[in-house]
């Protein structure tokens, strides 16, 4: 009768400690059995895992009798809650002495050691815990803050140093152009109309409204100095009264269309100094009632205060007002020099800004400066 192998179980298989593989320990309780569940396939055959180490493994169950005291494969597999952590290895099966299988392995320091020892490792931390035959990792979930950074080096300091004084520098520049653009759009007012500064003396304006036929600015007195051929048809021509300089103005040429009293010519007197004629906006007008300070401003940059007079004999409407200003003869402004016309507000006034005008002033400052 021919004998069938058959499977026995960790109650009926008796032990075998003739062919053993030589311990991988050095001594024996080197690598301890952690008593913890996982489940284990020895070739084909499922077995209950009970303890493991590094070393070797101890499991329950039924095998067959041909693996006891040979090599098998063995595939380690431990449930986690959301995971399952595999591992792959060849072991030597033996029957220990209280019935259960013990696995050695055959290379403890093969692939499977990193994972086999960082689980073992949380095991005894306590990072890893059994419920339920699950596994459960309870340990810290994210990395280990970095050390402390190295202190600076000079050169890096330096440059720490440069950058923010450039930023600082750049910052405080900007600060004082946004702050001048504020100063400038509150406190000063621009005249559209350029000014043209002449010599003192008299005016001569067109006496009708017509056409210019005729102009002389080089007329002598008694000369024909200019001559309007009228919308009536009529030809009206003006005589140089006297023997003076002639400064042609805006509309003193030949062909132009003039108005009743739109100045031509003026004659100079010989005095001193310069003047202009212009005209200013209804506004303009207004801030020079109110106290507001008129200033020319020329093309170099070049500011020179003024106290323009309204001329009450003209009316030119509502929307333009005709002044007159003068300006001192030690100006050096030469005569046809065009100018621009502005007008300062003064934020500061009554006592207050007159006491600080009288400050200024002392300290070499011009009132309109020492008020703002």
């Amino acid at each position: 009768m021919t004998a069938t192998a058959q499977k026995i179980t960790t109650d009926q298989a008796p032990a075998n400690t003739d062919d053993r593989p030589t311990p991988a320990a050095a001594h024996t309780g080197e690598h301890p059995l952690l008593e913890m569940p996982f489940s284990a396939f020895v070739g084909a055959d499922a077995v209950a895992g009970k303890a493991l180490s590094l070393t070797h493994a101890v499991v329950e169950g039924t095998l067959d009798p041909a693996l006891v005291g040979t090599k098998a494969p063995l595939t380690v597999r431990v449930d986690f809650a959301g995971f399952t952590l595999v591992m792959f290895m060849d072991v030597w099966v033996e029957l220990g002495e209280d019935g259960r299988f013990q696995l050695r392995f055959d290379d403890p320091t093969g692939d499977h050691l990193p994972s086999l020892r960082y689980l073992l490792n949380s095991y005894i931390a306590g990072d890893v815990v059994s419920l339920g035959g699950v596994m459960n990792y309870s340990g810290p979930l994210v990395a280990k803050a970095k050390g402390k950074a190295a202190a600076p080096g000079r050169l890096f300091r330096i440059k720490e140093a440069i950058r923010r004084v450039a930023v600082g520098g750049l910052s405080v520049a900007l600060l004082l152009v946004a702050a001048q653009l504020v100063h400038d759009r509150v406190v000063f007012s621009y005249e559209a109309r350029p000014v043209t500064l002449t010599q003192p003396g008299q005016t001569l304006k067109a006496t009708a409204a017509g056409q210019l036929s005729y102009v002389d600015p080089d007329a002598r007195e008694g000369d024909v100095l200019f001559a309007i051929l009228a919308n009536s048809g009529d030809y009206y021509s003006v005589k140089m009264p006297c023997d003076c300089a002639v400064q042609p103005l805006r509309d003193f040429v030949q062909g132009a269309t003039v108005m009743p009293g739109a100045p031509l010519a003026r004659l100079s007197n010989g005095q001193s100094g310069l003047v202009s004629a212009t005209e200013i906006s209804a506004e303009g007008a207004a801030k020079l009632l109110s106290g507001e300070q008129a200033e020319l401003i020329f093309p170099d940059g070049s500011v020179i205060p003024v106290d323009p007079t309204i001329l009450t004999d003209q009316d030119l409407g509502e929307k333009t007002v005709a002044i007159e200003m003068a300006i001192a003869a030690d100006a050096a402004i030469e005569p046809g020099a065009v100018a621009r016309l502005r007008f300062r507000r003064v934020l500061l006034g009554g006592s207050f800004g007159r006491a600080l005008a009288g400050v200024g002033e002392t300290l070499g400052l011009s009132a309109a400066e020492a008020s703002q």
